[in-house]
């Protein structure tokens, strides 16, 4: 028996015939509209891939060293990196900075600087109210759009522009909405027909079957008839010759469950996410603390580091000559208690760790 998602997508169902009775439910219409943000970030699966990226981040401490005689030197953060700019924090800076990341496949920070030279302000742009143009000596210049309608032309210097997937040959960043959008449009498009199918036009409650010849003037009658006793929560009696046959849904088509599974576990191919954290499962996948912890260390280290490496190398570019930042993501990557005690042990009786040192990553000194 074909389910809902092959009869939406227009494939033929091999039990047409029995089930003639019900309406036929046409082939999910596809459109040409550019996907934008905002309109993915309306879809559950990508509001959520959306915030499991960005919130990690966010709340990451940072640390800035600075190379002085062939090393790096810790240093105190400047304070641009504590405190972008004077508007919002700096954990509500990195939020949106990730999800215009996630997003659009890009994020500008417009630089403002001080009397020194040195940038003392970022502000973090709209994607989409930001145009590049380049000219014959590949000099790249951008146009900001302003609220009042105008636009604002500044030098490539004033913009930090941090792409998280380039191309040769593109200027713009590139991401998982802009690389795949028809895969976003068929959802969409699947909600969109879904909630229209179940609400109204999809199926009738059911139908009023005769013997009777009757004429359509008579039938818009009956009906009518039918619909006020209905509304009017009336009991119906119904004539000789009729029968009231209520259709239903089959249990398959109704809770829309398999195509909704489908359409999370293609986000979370294009954003790169484990489908658990988008609050799913994958058939025959095991939950041992193992997988999970595994799944887990896979997810930072090929996800969340492209968005990690990325800003990090944008700030450093905003510091002065000499000078860098590094998130400090050691947490992400700790091991269980067990194995962490076991490495512990053995750099102890190693002795290239001591105690001491052994508190202070485990942020038990007092």
């Amino acid at each position: 028996m074909a389910n809902l998602f092959t009869r939406l997508l227009g494939i033929p169902d091999s039990n047409t015939e029995s089930r003639a009775a019900s309406p036929d439910i046409m082939p999910l219409p596809r459109t040409d509209v550019a996907v934008s943000a905002e309109k993915a970030l309306s879809l559950t699966a990508v509001y959520r891939a959306t915030q499991v990226l960005a919130t990690p981040i966010s709340k990451m401490d940072i640390k800035s060293y600075r190379w002085v005689d062939g090393q790096n030197v810790e240093i105190l953060n400047p304070v641009i990196v504590n405190k972008p700019n004077v508007y919002e924090s700096r954990r509500d800076f990195l939020f949106k900075t990730v999800s215009s990341l996630a997003l659009t496949g890009e994020a500008f920070w417009h630089k403002s600087f001080g009397s020194n030279g040195q940038v003392n302000n970022l502000e973090i742009l709209e994607s989409k109210a930001v145009s590049i143009t380049k000219d014959n000596q590949g000099r790249l210049s951008y146009a900001i759009a302003l609220k009042n309608g105008k636009s604002k032309v500044v030098p490539g210097n004033e913009i930090e522009h941090i792409k998280l997937f380039s191309l040769p040959g593109y200027d713009r960043g590139l991401g998982p909405i802009q690389m795949c959008k028809d895969d976003i449009k068929g959802i969409l498009d699947l909600r969109a027909y879904a909630s229209t199918w179940f609400s109204s036009a999809g199926i009738p409650t059911g139908v009023l079957s005769t013997n009777t010849m009757l004429t359509s003037e008579q039938a818009d009658d009956i009906t009518a008839r039918w619909h006020e006793k209905q509304n009017n929560k009336q009991i119906a009696v119904l004539g000789n010759g009729f029968q009231y046959n209520p259709v239903a849904l089959s249990p398959k088509d109704a809770l829309f469950t398999e195509v909704q599974d489908q359409a999370v576990q293609t986000v979370s191919r294009l954003f790169g996410i484990p489908p658990r954290l988008l609050i799913t499962g994958v058939a025959g996948n095991s939950d041992t603390y193992t997988n999970l912890s595994e799944e887990q260390q896979t997810f930072y280290r090929h996800t969340l580091m492209a968005y990690l490496d990325a800003i990090e190398d944008a700030m450093s570019n905003c510091l002065p000559r000499g000078t860098k930042i590094n998130f400090d993501y050691e947490g992400l990557f700790k091991a269980d208690i067990a194995s962490r005690y076991n490495y512990y042990k053995i750099a102890v009786d190693g002795g290239w760790m001591s105690p001491e040192e052994i508190r202070l990553k485990e942020g038990l000194d007092g």
